[in-house]
């Protein structure tokens, strides 16, 4: 690729484009997350709590089922008609939540069903656009492009935090925009070969690396996957922000936060080439106990400490708030998707990738559920300081376990971790 530098601008072009393409169907599925945050002021007045609290919270409970759906999808029928799938199921789900704003019977029945298909969309989009951009990117830009996954989903919360305060009512038909665009994009070369659709490889490998079928480029890179390929075989055995005690409108907090996630996630893009993936896990595990231990003892006080003290500290829920999630964004929200990608093997990487981000999405569901339980029988505090807590296990876990990608290629990776399973084996059976 150096010495053919022109060919690899071409490439590169490419490539950005198609992370552009992937990425966008990633959009409308994500403004799921934030929709609720939004929603439920206006809804208040029609809905008691118990309705507010699944209408919250079933969005994260439909997500595991549509991760772990999405993996086999991927696997079986390819990394395009995955995606292809997402737009299809958002598009229903957002339809439901339209004729609910535009009706006045059964307007909660429709709320939950759009809520429910639309969250599953979100578990449907976890993981294909990042196994695609994992699969197709050269080795110094994956980093890269495996992290564009979290700059489409801030984008599509960011993008309902600003319909929710401009408009309110109009997230879902705004929404339905977002889920016609097509995916049209060359199927994952990688697949293809271990489908054993050599020629179907080459002509997609062609078409993203701008050259022909008969190029030696192409034939070399067709080559190493099939040699990997056979190595893999042989081998084969608005809530959240009241209680931190901000007091600024609930409506511009939340857009704060979402412009921060987004630039956030962009700026990822970048620095995870510089530092790679576990350094910056650590400082985002760091950052966020400090956060959340901070706003705990915030609350602690607040009532403890003199009016004229406690004025000169108001800026401190929402200056925590926002670093919070500045850091939870740089490390602990996206990258565990990215490393999925990466860390799970080609034979099995849709189902191993869908199945971790359902696993992900079942503990949001069970977080969100319970939360007003948790203020109640913990106190805002005693919730902030457990969040803290679970922040710095995280963090250890990730000092202690988590391995580092950067500047590998995915067969070096997985040498890697085939020699410490060996190796590990060999401990187990001279401590025997």
């Amino acid at each position: 690729m150096k010495k053919k530098w022109g060919k690899y601008e071409i490439s590169l072009s490419k490539q950005v484009l198609l992370g552009l393409l992937t990425n966008f169907s990633n959009i409308a599925p994500s403004m799921s997350l934030g929709f609720s945050a939004v929603a439920i002021p206006t809804l208040k007045d029609t809905l008691n709590a118990e309705q507010i609290s699944w209408f919250a919270s079933i969005a994260s409970l439909a997500s595991p089922f549509g991760c772990f759906l999405s993996g086999p999808i991927a696997d079986r029928f390819g990394r395009r008609p995955a995606m292809f799938c997402v737009n299809v199921t958002c598009f229903i789900g957002w339809s439901l939540i339209t004729a609910a704003y535009r009706t006045q019977t059964n307007r909660y029945t429709f709320l939950l069903l759009g809520r429910l298909i639309t969250g599953f969309s979100t578990g449907l989009s976890s993981a294909p656009a990042t196994i695609y951009m994992t699969e197709v990117s050269s080795l110094k830009l994956r980093g890269v492009f495996t992290t564009w996954g979290s700059i489409s989903f801030s984008f599509g919360i960011l993008a309902v935090y600003f319909l929710g305060f401009f408009y309110k009512d109009s997230c879902g038909t705004i929404s339905l925009i977002t889920t016609i665009f097509p995916c049209v994009v060359p199927e994952s070369p990688g697949w293809l070969v271990g489908k054993n659709r050599l020629e179907e490889a080459k002509r997609s490998m062609a078409a993203i690396f701008g050259t022909t079928v008969e190029s030696s480029q192409v034939g070399t890179e067709i080559e190493a996957l099939i040699k990997a390929k056979g190595v893999k075989e042989t081998k084969k055995k608005g809530l959240f922000v009241k209680s931190a005690g901000v007091t600024i409108d609930p409506y511009v907090t939340i857009v704060m936060i979402g412009l921060i996630r987004t630039a956030t996630a962009i700026v990822l893009s970048y620095v995870s080439k510089l530092y790679g993936k576990r350094p910056l896990s650590i400082f985002s595990g760091t950052g966020m106990t400090i956060c959340m231990l901070t706003l705990s003892t915030y609350i602690w006080f607040d009532n403890k400490i003199p009016h004229d003290v406690h004025s000169k500290l108001t800026f401190l829920p929402v200056a925590a708030l926002l670093f919070y999630f500045l850091t939870s964004t740089l490390g602990f929200l996206p990258l565990p998707f990215a490393l999925a990608a990466e860390l799970f093997p080609t034979n099995i990487r849709g189902t191993a990738t869908g199945l971790l981000c359902g696993c992900g999405y079942l503990f949001n569901f069970i977080t969100v559920k319970i939360y007003y339980y948790m203020v109640n029988g913990m106190g805002r505090e005693g919730v902030f300081l457990f969040y803290g807590c679970m922040s710095l296990l995280g963090t250890i876990f990730v000092v202690c376990f988590l391995p580092e990608t950067k500047g590998k290629t995915l067969q070096e990776i997985q040498q890697g971790l085939e020699k410490k399973k060996v190796a590990n084996g060999s401990e187990m059976r001279n401590f025997a």
